[in-house]
């Protein structure tokens, strides 16, 4: 799959580890809050209380032969594979490589896909079949009942659409400003300079971060930090534990598996390479 870079605008493949143009890193290598081995992944999953990986078909740390399947393994080689077996036997590898920390997230972010794809299945409603069976009375409560539910879904989907609308209608402005000779940096909203080695946060309603907001783009110069920039890595300040990995953490419990939960995995995209 191509991305586009940040900081340059060149698209290249997402497997490699930085744009070939500027050398900028790629952000779907980064994964400062998650699993970074297959240890670390095994534990994710069971504190997830996901089912068996028979069940769910994921396989961590094994080179699972038969068909649809996810998994991650090291080879004898050193490498980590990450792949998929779809639903004729044949395999797709989706990386190869010495960097366990990106092949674990990658196959992190499939499988939280996969499991919100599983709630929503499980979640959704299934009408009885055999209805004509019923006494006369059963059947109109069976019908009334029918006809709530689907008020009730209709409902619930115009909530959920009406949120990713509101959700996609905002931008997110996360990332490095550059402000006369000086680097600003935004994250959700909160402002933040860089001045003699160091960040501080400064506010919103300030006149430099209001100039900046005012025009995004004019004074914009990377979502991630790169070599070019020239201050150090707002990520590896006490800034971002506050604002950013309390977030990551949080977000995680979204992926917990309930009682009431039920996995399908046939209903699974296993015809694509992933």
């Amino acid at each position: 799959m191509k991305i586009k870079c940040d900081y340059c605008g060149n698209t290249y493949e997402d497997t490699l580890h930085e744009c070939p143009d500027c050398s900028a890193p790629n952000p779907s290598h980064k994964n400062d809050s998650g699993p970074k081995t297959i240890e670390d992944l095994k534990k994710w999953y069971k504190d997830r209380k996901l089912p068996a990986p028979e069940v769910t078909r994921f396989f961590i740390g094994v080179d699972y032969k038969k068909p649809k399947a996810f998994g991650i393994y090291k080879d004898d080689n050193g490498d980590f594979i990450v792949y998929k077996n779809k639903a004729d036997g044949s395999r797709a590898v989706r990386y190869k490589g010495a960097d366990e920390e990106y092949a674990v997230n990658e196959l992190l972010q499939r499988l939280k896909d996969e499991i919100v794809h599983q709630k929503f299945g499980s979640g959704s409603f299934k009408s009885n079949v055999g209805t004509r069976f019923m006494p006369s009375g059963k059947t109109k409560k069976h019908n009334s009942r029918f006809l709530m539910n689907v008020i009730s879904i209709s409902i619930a989907t115009f909530c959920i659409l009406f949120g990713i609308a509101m959700i996609m209608s905002s931008s997110d402005h996360t990332g490095y400003y550059r402000y006369g000779h000086n680097v600003y940096y935004n994250y959700d909203d909160h402002w933040f300079y860089y001045d003699n080695d160091n960040w501080s946060e400064i506010s919103q309603n300030d006149p430099i971060p209001q100039e900046i907001a005012s025009n995004y783009d004019e004074y914009y110069i990377s979502r991630y930090w790169n070599q070019s920039i020239d201050t150090t890595n707002w990520n590896d300040t006490s800034f971002y534990d506050r604002y950013h990995v309390s977030s990551d953490n949080d977000s995680d419990s979204d992926y917990d598996w309930g009682n009431n939960d039920t996995w399908d995995s046939d209903n699974t995209d296993w015809g694509s390479d992933w």
